[in-house]
């Protein structure tokens, strides 16, 4: 049962999103997908307008980000052992990576045309996440 709670952390995980400047409807596609689409091309399935992500410098960078995901991925036995560490006052707050991983929420700010565009690359909660409380210890 845990193994599926990981892959819909996953599968989550590789989502992009952003709104239409035309419209305001929200787009959601997969960095896994995007160089399947056509020529790097995303359309807006409300307006009809087409989005073109076949710049090979923001490609790169859209790699380097499904890297990460399938490396996030792999390293989970790792990352669900280690913690982050701080200090308030006289108490330790650890706070699993597994938990930080999460609640990470990643912006790319770009301009298309002479407007700005921001994406957003977004890791939804588990369905399993523990309290922050239970990471809390006094010193």
């Amino acid at each position: 049962m845990k193994i599926s709670k990981v892959l819909i952390f996953m599968q989550k995980g590789h989502l992009l999103q952003f709104c239409c400047q035309t419209c305001q409807h929200l787009i959601q596609f997969s960095v896994f997908e995007l160089e399947k689409a056509e020529q790097g091309r995303i359309p807006c399935h409300e307006c009809g307008i087409i989005y073109d992500f076949s710049d090979e410098s923001l490609l790169r960078q859209l790699r380097k980000f499904e890297k990460l995901c399938r490396q996030i991925h792999l390293s989970e036995e790792i990352l669900s052992n280690t913690s982050v560490g701080i200090y308030l006052n006289d108490r330790e707050i650890k706070i699993p990576y597994k938990l930080l991983l999460t609640r990470l929420n990643s912006t790319l700010d770009l301009t298309v045309g002479d407007r700005p565009l921001t994406i957003t690359f977004r890791i939804e909660p588990t369905l399993e996440m523990p309290s922050l409380d239970t990471f809390s210890k006094t010193h």
